[in-house]
Parts: structure tokens; C-alpha cells; sequence
């Protein structure tokens, strides 16, 4: 069961590495996010990186979650100074599933998405070609009801899938469909981000990405990657796909019967031989995510770095003003 932690800033934690100049800890009975704060106030996130850089990385890799809090990084300038110490690392939004804008310096306000409606657990962008190893959020500003943002250790929803699918999963991959219309999703342009059909082929060429130009407004895509990946540092299986987040079975039942066929959906996954995930097997999946997955509330001036790999994360409906901003390296 997902645990909901509902105590804001003082609530009690377990104290697992004071040092001289921040204090580390998990929230009461969870493993994860390991959270860093700062012993005195004003101290400087960017210059703890500076100081800590191995560490960190250390960490990161080890726990795969870490939530810096108290350290006032409370607006789109801060978040983007901060960033400025990876500036050969982060990336571009490219491939993209989901409307982004880009506040500069490659960093981008959050999904735009309702805000009454929840968003899948799934790690960012495990579907394209080349998939960015972190993740980084910030909150500027916290929503006045809910907003959070869920994460789950993808090593325990591996876990606690059964060792038929698994099996299954890893042997065959996923396959991914995607009809890129501008009518249900998105449009080529704003996946590709550019308006140069050829262009576009190439890519799709380059990257192993088969494609059928419908006409000049609509481009399918279907293309085949692991569902199962070793870690790049440590080795660790770990669940990293989009098999449960792009499938059709996650639609509303009504508006899957007001198609005339699957085609017409904007995305879809398959076995990477072309068979059916079933209803049941996606059942299946989305209950390992809700077992594995934990959420706090978000507070302005948090930051929030993932391993891509380790961790998957949604989002949680809310009200009131939400500014989550982020960037991927």
C-alpha cells in the first residue's frame, strides 16, 4: 500500500548521518527519499555540491532518491544558477511524450496536464531511443491541496511483479505505438520539435525507429526497446519502461469504445513480439508501482534529484497554484 505521508517540515525523522554542515535523514518508516537539509539557515545548496560533488554522486547512485529541502531554492532563477554547475550534462526535451515549456537554459515547467487528474508512475522518457539518466525537480511554488509527486524504487516493482511476467517481459521487450496527429496526442512537430519532415526521418532512421508518413499532419512510429535494464553504474536489474504508461488499458473504457479501432489511439504498448499485454498483466504492473511507490508534500525551495533508472515518479491531482519545475541530465 502507497504510504501517504500527510506531516509537512517538522515531522520527526530518523537521523542516519549528521555532518558539519547538513543533517541527512528518511522520513519516519520510509527508505527513501534521503533527504538533506542544512544545519544553519542561508547555507549555500550550490556550495555543498562544490564541496560534495563525489558524494553525491555516491548517494545518488546508492539510494537512487535525495530530496535537499530548507536550502531556499525558491524560483526559476535559483533553479537555473543551481543547475549551471552540470551545465554539459542536461539535456533537451526531445522525443517527447507530453507538453513541455522551456523557461531557458534547459530547464522546463512540468507536464501541462489537468490539473483534477492524476499522472501514471513511470520513469522519464525509459521509451525513447536514448533516455536521460536523472532527473531533477524543484518547487517553486507548493499547491494549496495534494500536487505531490510520487516516486517508487523501480528495483521493488520489479520485484513485486510475478516471475512468469517478468519472464515474460524480459524475454520479449516492449513495443511501442505512436500516432502522431495533433488530434488524440500530440503532433510530430512538438515531439521532434521541429518542422522538417525530413529531418524527422532521418532521426527515426538513425535511431532503429520504424515510421509510416500518413500524410503531412500524421506520422505513426513503432519501434522496440528492453522492458528490463542493468543499471550503467551498478548493474542492478531494475523495471525501466513505458509498457504501463502509454498502454490503452490506462484509458477510459468509454473513450476506448468511441474508436473505431486501436490504431486510432495516440499511443500503445505491446509485447516486444507484437502480442497483447493483457488488461490483467497491466493490472498486474500498476499494482507493483502502487506497492513500491511513497509521496511528501511538496514545500517551496525543495529539490528533488532521481536516478532515472532507480526511480519512476507521476504526480498526484491538486488545487491551487503548482509551479514544478524541472531539468534532465
Amino acid at each position: 500500500m502507497m504510504n501517504r505521508i500527510s506531516t509537512l517540515k517538522n515531522q520527526s525523522a530518523q537521523k542516519i548521518n549528521p555532518e558539519e554542515d547538513v543533517k541527512t535523514f528518511f522520513f519516519e518508516g520510509q527508505t527513501f527519499p534521503l533527504v538533506i537539509t542544512p544545519v544553519n539557515s542561508g547555507y549555500s545548496l550550490k556550495n555543498w555540491f562544490t564541496e560534495n560533488n563525489e558524494k553525491f554522486n555516491k548517494d545518488l547512485t546508492k539510494y537512487g532518491a535525495i530530496l535537499f529541502r530548507d536550502f531556499n531554492i525558491n524560483s526559476v532563477e535559483k533553479f537555473q544558477d543551481l543547475m549551471s554547475i552540470f551545465p554539459t550534462e542536461l539535456l533537451e526535451y526531445k522525443f517527447r511524450s507530453s507538453p513541455r515549456f522551456e523557461l531557458g537554459d534547459n530547464v522546463y515547467v512540468s507536464t501541462t496536464y489537468p490539473e483534477d487528474e492524476s499522472i501514471n508512475m513511470h520513469s522519464e522518457n525509459s521509451y525513447a531511443v536514448h533516455s536521460p539518466q536523472r532527473i531533477v525537480f524543484c518547487c517553486v511554488t507548493a499547491a494549496e491541496y495534494r500536487g505531490e509527486t510520487p516516486i517508487a524504487d523501480n528495483r521493488l516493482v520489479l520485484s513485486y511483479i510475478s516471475e512468469p511476467l517478468r519472464k515474460k517481459f524480459k524475454e520479449k521487450g516492449v513495443l511501442y505505438r505512436r500516432n502522431l496527429n495533433g488530434v488524440l496526442g500530440l503532433a510530430w512537430q512538438e515531439v521532434f520539435q521541429t518542422t522538417d519532415k525530413e529531418q524527422v526521418s532521418a532521426e527515426c532512421t538513425a535511431n532503429g525507429i520504424d515510421f509510416e508518413w500518413v500524410n503531412d499532419n500524421e506520422l505513426v512510429l513503432t519501434w522496440r526497446k528492453e522492458a528490463i535494464w542493468e543499471h550503467p553504474v551498478t548493474g542492478e536489474l531494475t523495471w525501466f519502461n513505458h509498457s504501463l504508461f502509454f498502454n490503452k488499458y490506462l484509458l477510459d473504457e468509454a473513450f476506448l469504445k468511441s474508436l473505431n479501432s486501436d490504431d486510432e489511439l495516440p499511443n500503445n504498448t505491446f509485447f516486444g513480439d507484437g502480442s497483447e499485454i493483457s488488461k490483467e498483466e497491466i493490472e498486474e504492473v500498476k499494482a507493483a508501482y502502487q506497492k513500491a511507490t511513497t509521496e511528501f508534500p511538496w514545500i517551496s525551495g525543495d529539490v528533488l534529484f532521481l536516478d532515472n533508472y532507480l526511480f519512476s515518479h507521476g504526480r498526484n491531482p491538486y488545487k491551487g497554484a503548482r509551479k514544478i519545475i524541472v531539468s534532465i541530465s
